[in-house]
């Protein structure tokens, strides 16, 4: 019931709906109700009285009647849909708001999947029962009250005999909403396990293809539409075991209100009239029963559905803001880690920083070098605030970082990932996302500077052509490249570079660092290096080893000390030394 008042809240701001709905259901139910009573009086004061214009009169009223009674139902259903829509609608703008504020870690521990399947087939299951379930619901109630009220008036004696079953009708509707609740609920889970699998394979089906695993991804598609299809077969098995039943208790109703109100009507106690309208709102009563059943499936749905959704709801913001945060004064860049000591919660809470300390001056160049597991990435992600450390503190300017507000802080860093991400846009608005504002002049300027006008102008529409998914259509190269663009139109006063230029061939790569250059000038730029252009270029090498600076000073100067910044180079950096001398040699002799 809980879920049920909670989904019910986002039904106050529309009281006016609720009122028309409520006015169309009661005056269509006044209608419905009257109706069985004039059939009656055809029967009675026209067809048994062989009176033509009572037939007439009382068949015109019935017409009538029918027609009042399908316009309000036209009021109840497209005012109950409204409400279902506007409620479902109200539901989503929440979950997406939510899911733009929670942290890495929530996505890190929540399969993208299932996370679809919450924002679509649970929130369509909530949509279902506030479009349709909970207003049918009310109003199966009322008819059922109503026709039991005109049944006991018109004839008390055959009303209780015909129904004696109706308890009996009852107890199986109620009983069948305890059973198909937890099918229902199972039936959700397994919907969220099947569509994981099936956004897992789509995104990485070039994996697939690439070792031949399709028949290994069809099997365990497979194996998971099986637990699906057993899933709904167990709930439809209840259904099947359910209605049944139903309609054969129903059936007695009928055969009670035929032999003892027909016994009635030949021993004169009855009029023929009244029998038809009993047998009329008889259906009126038991619709509402059997009807409760399917109703109940919905709610249960909405039930089952309700906290799952909610769960995304209710989900702990990890990267909170504080009450009294401030917006971020442009900054100078100048940035320091004290003590910091940072795990990460979804993990086995190995410390990945370990009480680490740096400072990092307004405008330099720092290189950060280290092996896997050494902290590099923890680092750069926890300047934006992408994570919070559990000890120590971060600052730039001197101004804590969880003292301001997260927008101001991030519009001032532009980050180059790894992974490069695309949107199925034109080129222009990928470049443009961080600033949907900016002139096409300045868009221009920017893809310069990433070294990635040329090859955007070569495209069939320029800057306005389409990308596939994820960046489909364009190279590793091209897409890191148009991230790039996309970090500098910003205009950051601190530039993320995480292996930046790792997706690009060495000549290309050559070129660009001439261009991060120029751009980096003048900004705190922080670059998980790969390349050596990259180190030789960088005010400051700084190597991490197991969450600390183990290592810290200029190419020349790391390299003399003979440590772990000269394994990395031994390792990494010197055969790019060769490469470079050769691409120089082509230059010179051209």
């Amino acid at each position: 019931m809980a879920i049920l008042r909670r989904m019910s809240s986002y039904l106050k701001p529309y009281l006016s709906s609720l009122v028309l709905l409520l006015v169309c259901m009661v005056a269509g139910l006044l209608a419905e109700l009257f109706m069985p009573r004039i059939l009656g009086y055809v029967i009675d004061r026209g067809i048994s009285q062989r009176s033509m214009p009572n037939v007439l009169r009382y068949a015109g009223l019935l017409a009538l009647l029918a027609v009042v009674r399908a316009a309000l139902r036209y009021g109840q259903m497209i005012t109950q849909e409204r409400l279902g829509q506007e409620t479902v609608r109200s539901l989503r703008r929440d979950l997406y708001a939510r899911l733009q504020q929670l942290s890495f870690t929530f996505y890190s521990v929540n399969n993208t999947g299932d996370l679809m399947s919450r924002l679509t087939n649970d929130v369509s299951a909530i949509m279902d029962f506030f479009g349709f379930g909970i207003s049918e619901m009310m109003s199966s109630i009322l008819i059922f009250t109503g026709t039991l009220v005109m049944l006991l008036i018109a004839d008390w004696r055959l009303a209780l005999v015909v129904c004696a079953p109706i308890p009996v009708l009852m107890f199986f509707a109620f009983r069948f909403s305890g059973v198909v609740g937890p099918a229902w609920e199972k039936i959700r889970e397994q919907m969220g396990k099947l569509s994981t699998t099936l956004q897992e394979n789509i995104s990485g089906v070039r994996v697939v293809k690439s070792y031949g695993r399709e028949h290994h991804e069809i099997h365990k598609f497979a194996d998971m539409n099986e637990s699906t299809l057993d899933a709904n077969i167990d709930r439809a098995d209840i259904e099947a075991r359910t209605f049944p039943v139903m309609s054969f208790i129903t059936g007695i109703s009928f055969l009670l209100l035929y032999w003892y109100g027909g016994r009635r009507v030949i021993n004169g106690q009855l009029s023929m009239g009244t029998f038809f309208s009993f047998n009329w709102y008889l259906w009126s009563l038991i619709y509402p029963v059997r009807f409760l059943g399917f109703l109940i499936s919905l709610a249960q749905k909405a039930i089952a559905s309700g906290p799952r959704v909610f769960a995304v709801l209710d989900s702990k913001l990890e990267i909170p803001e504080a009450a009294d945060s401030q917006p971020l004064p442009v900054i100078q860049g100048l940035i320091r880690f004290e003590d910091v000591h940072f795990a990460f919660e979804d993990g086995d809470g190995t410390p990945v920083l370990r009480g680490l300390n740096l400072e990092i001056q307004p405008g330099q160049v720092v290189a950060v070098l280290g092996g896997t597991g050494s902290g590099k990435s923890s680092l750069i992600n926890l300047i934006p605030r992408f994570y919070d450390p559990q000890e120590g503190r971060i600052t730039v300017d001197g101004t804590d970082l969880r003292r301001v507000t997260l927008n101001s802080l991030r519009q001032q860093i532009g980050i180059v990932p790894q992974e490069t991400y695309l949107f199925s846009d034109t080129v222009r608005n990928n470049i443009a996302f961080g600033r949907p504002d900016a002139t096409d002049a300045e868009v221009e300027a920017a893809a310069q500077a990433a070294q990635a006008h040329e090859f955007i102008a070569q495209l069939p529409k320029g800057y306005e052509t389409r990308v596939g998914e994820r960046g489909l259509g364009l190279s590793g190269g091209q897409k890191q490249r148009i991230a790039i663009a996309r970090a500098l139109l910003t205009d950051p006063r601190i530039l993320i570079l995480d292996e930046a230029t790792s997706s690009v061939d060495a000549e290309t790569e050559h070129t660009l660092q001439l261009a991060l250059d120029e751009v980096m000038r003048g900004r705190t730029s922080i670059v998980i290096a790969q390349r050596l252009s990259t180190v030789r270029n960088a005010d400051v090498v700084m190597v991490l080893k197991d969450g600390l600076v183990v290592e810290r000073g200029t190419h020349e100067e790391l390299l003399a000390q003979g440590g772990e910044y000269a394994r990395i180079y031994n390792l990494q950096l010197r055969p790019q030394e060769v490469i470079n001398a050769q691409l120089d040699l082509g230059s010179a002799s051209l």
